[in-house]
């Protein structure tokens, strides 16, 4: 292993996108005008994608770790990842599926509604779980540090894997929901994630903070981080063009997102936003929360304007 890089590990769902962009305003039954695009998508590979445009092959080296079907979309995930320096040593070819998520914007970029299948995914926790084992066993001999992010589509089973598999002095978790729904295992049950940094918004926040519920992310992200907190927990909560909230032990800060008035698809801006947000943690390790989020806000600001 190439100790000179440090090894960045994204464990989840690698879709097959597929989004609706009307051009005028859209209403339940009405059959509209519009355009629609299709190419590789999913939280894990827009967050791996989205490191790679600021973290440099020469130091950092990004795994996606996933599933995906063998079919005419296998060579262009493939060959996204590569020219993006991310290694696909752990992408598992299972099938002729893949998992597809299928989206209706409004005519203003924001989503009129969306369906998930990753049952690809979910079918082949064997597998992501023997490629998890191998990427500790290999960091506990070594012991080099590695980041291990992890999505929404991840269930509890693994989760619980996790928890017992990994060292906080070797390895710094990260998950990223970026659906709500795919919290309800965890309803109220925000301990479950101690050792871990939380990235989520304030919808997912409440989930499982359960009762009372809070109506902006300052308080929810104080909330969990009573929860979970650590000597190195981190707690962000995002809510939407309103306030990103970051807490740790040493630091709390906000931060006000400047909101987005053209009309550009918001798909992936979450997943964008944390990737900056890490990437300037990791490049900056003596920046404060507030600084992290600030360059988070702007470079994610710059990559919806160029979407």
């Amino acid at each position: 292993m190439n100790a000179s890089k440090k090894k960045i590990y994204i464990f989840g769902c690698t879709m097959w996108d597929v989004v609706g962009k009307p051009v005028e305003r859209i209403s339940s039954g009405k059959d509209c005008s519009g355009i629609i695009t299709e190419g590789p998508g999913g939280v894990a590979f827009n967050v791996a994608m989205g490191l790679s445009k600021v973290l440099t092959a020469n130091s950092f080296e990004l795994n996606l770790v996933s599933v995906i079907g063998k079919n005419e979309k296998t060579q262009i995930i493939y060959s996204s990842l590569i020219e993006n320096d991310i290694k696909t040593k752990y992408m598992t070819v299972k099938g002729r599926q893949n998992d597809t998520y299928l989206s209706i914007e409004k005519e203003n970029g924001e989503i009129f509604g969306s369906i998930n299948s990753s049952d690809v995914f979910l079918s082949s926790q064997n597998d992501i779980k023997e490629s998890f084992s191998y990427i500790c066993a290999m960091h506990k001999q070594s012991h080099a540090k590695a980041i291990l992010i992890f999505d929404g589509n991840c269930p509890r089973e693994f989760f619980d894997f996790v928890k017992k598999e990994t060292e906080e002095e070797i390895f710094t978790k990260y998950f990223i929901p970026a659906n709500f729904s795919k919290l309800n295992e965890f309803k109220n049950d925000a301990h479950y994630f101690k050792g871990f940094n939380l990235f989520i918004n304030l919808r997912e926040a409440n989930v499982l903070i359960g009762s009372p519920s809070f109506n902006n992310s300052i308080d929810a992200s104080k909330a969990i981080f009573e929860k979970i907190k650590t000597e190195t927990n981190l707690i962000i909560v995002t809510d939407g063009p309103n306030v990103a909230c970051g807490v740790s032990k040493k630091q709390i800060a906000r931060v006000k997102p400047s909101v987005i008035k053209e009309k550009v698809s918001r798909l992936g801006a979450g997943d964008a936003f944390f990737a900056y947000f890490l990437s300037f943690k990791e490049l900056n390790p003596s920046a404060s929360i507030k600084e992290s989020l600030s360059a988070a806000v702007e470079k994610t600001q710059t990559f919806l304007k160029n979407k």
